[in-house]
């Protein structure tokens, strides 16, 4: 016998879900509650570990990110559709707030607006918070955040 594992048996691998491995790394990065200052390549960063992890590679980026004040748009990220009927195309832009109370606000914010993306882009759907837009909740509480 080698340490405690018996001739022909193998050891179990203890192996974390991509899904955990992210929900630590969010936890490891908002622990501190300070101001967080937004910058594309955050936005670019977590866009895409986002789509690997919670949308599984499906969702195309944004045609455009922007990062300006949205205070008179009372929100704090929103994905504007901008379509030409006579092309038959439809572009999304992102546009994000210029700073947020915390990073776990941005990260939160973020997620969102990506739901509304893939409601839009891949499923035809209008884009608003129905059924449709609830039913991810439980995939983005999976990596630690909130809808």
């Amino acid at each position: 016998m080698i340490k405690g594992i018996k001739r022909g048996m193998k050891k179990k691998s203890k192996t974390m879900s991509s899904a955990a491995k992210l929900k630590r790394t969010i936890t490891r990065q908002c622990s501190v509650k300070r101001k967080y200052s937004t910058t594309y390549k955050d936005i670019k960063k977590y866009f895409k570990e986002f789509n690997r992890v919670v949308f599984k590679n499906k969702l195309s980026a944004f045609g455009d990110v922007l990062i300006k004040d949205l205070t008179r748009e009372k929100c704090m990220g929103q994905v504007v559709t901008m379509e030409w009927k006579r092309k038959g195309t439809r572009f999304y832009k992102l546009e994000m707030e210029p700073s947020y109370k915390s990073k776990r606000d941005f990260l939160d914010t973020l997620i969102h607006e990506m739901v509304h993306l893939y409601q839009m882009q891949n499923l035809g759907d209008s884009g608003t918070h129905n059924d449709l837009f609830w039913s991810f909740e439980p995939k983005v509480q999976k990596i630690g955040l909130r809808l």
